[in-house]
């Protein structure tokens, strides 16, 4: 986004990200940015159907609505599990991590959830 808009642009691509999903998700849920174009978002007391649910409407959002650029985007989204998949918050965003590489994989603009991951993956 940077190299091909600017700066400037891409901070307003990640103000508009972080709107739409706050827009997308409930008011117990947290958001955070945690490094150049990823997001974590944390959905307290939510199984993965729901998360699933919530993913699939930033993902449908995300690319029906013009972004600061002009120009519709999309977003990659991996979903994960506490306490299903691990104990550790760590392990999970790893698990997490995996899915979201998967999505990126297949195409982009796609949901993985990390239990449907193989151990080949």
């Amino acid at each position: 986004m940077n190299d091909q808009y600017g700066h400037l642009a891409g901070d307003e691509v990640l103000k508009f990200v972080s709107k739409l999903v706050e827009k997308e998700t409930r008011e117990s849920d947290l958001c955070f940015r945690i490094g150049g174009e990823e997001f974590l978002i944390v959905l307290p007391g939510t199984d993965i159907e729901i998360a699933q649910t919530i993913s699939e409407g930033i993902r449908r959002k995300m690319e029906t609505t013009i972004s600061p650029t002009g120009k519709p985007i999309t977003v990659s989204i991996g979903i994960g599990n506490l306490p299903k998949m691990t104990n550790h918050f760590t392990d999970l965003l790893n698990i997490t991590d995996q899915a979201l590489y998967k999505a990126k994989q297949e195409g982009r603009n796609k949901i993985v959830v990390a239990n449907s991951l193989n151990n080949n993956d």
